[in-house]
């Protein structure tokens, strides 16, 4: 996929569109509703996590992926994470709120793709852990618009941590 350029120059109806789309997938991850999320997504979707690797500053910065995946392993990890009897670490589920913030829209020289830029905070409350956990990061996705909605054909998360505290990397960022 050919990513545009970034240009701040969206319309304020495509911001606004985009805003609320990016808005509603938060509230669809929140209340587990992962089928309708999968729906969000284009068939070449590629999804991704890193995480910093702690190194001295004048090593430069290193990032990993933890997460690599595409529609075929997210749909595996969707229909597994739907079903309380397939899934031990979604079970009792995990509570979550999503928190999306700073969005910037650009468009480059492409019709109907868009670049989102934006941070994530995640609270997560799991049973076993009554003091929650929060994951941090910045997210960049590449949404395609179709007909008069959008489709997420590219997600990255990069997260600041560089230690994954009380997660099991069943949840959906």
């Amino acid at each position: 996929m050919v990513k545009p350029e970034f240009n701040p120059s969206v319309s304020d109806t495509d911001y606004l569109a985009i805003q609320r789309f990016m808005y509603y997938e938060a509230l669809l991850l929140d209340e587990r509703a992962y089928l309708d999320w999968f729906c969000l997504l284009t068939d070449d979707i590629r999804y991704k996590i890193t995480t910093q690797v702690a190194r001295a500053a004048e090593d430069g910065t290193t990032r990993i992926a933890i997460i690599d995946e595409d529609m075929q392993a997210l749909k595996m990890r969707v229909d597994q994470i739907s079903n309380p009897k397939l899934t031990h670490a979604e079970n009792p589920p995990t509570l979550t709120r999503r928190l999306i913030s700073n969005i910037q829209v650009s468009s480059g020289n492409l019709t109907n793709i868009y670049t989102v830029k934006s941070n994530l905070l995640l609270y997560e409350n799991r049973a076993d852990n009554l003091n929650g956990s929060v994951q941090a990061g910045k997210r960049e996705d590449f949404l395609i618009k179709i007909d008069r909605s959008f489709r997420i054909a590219q997600r990255t998360v990069d997260l600041d941590q560089t230690v994954l505290s009380n997660s099991t990397l069943s949840l959906l960022l």
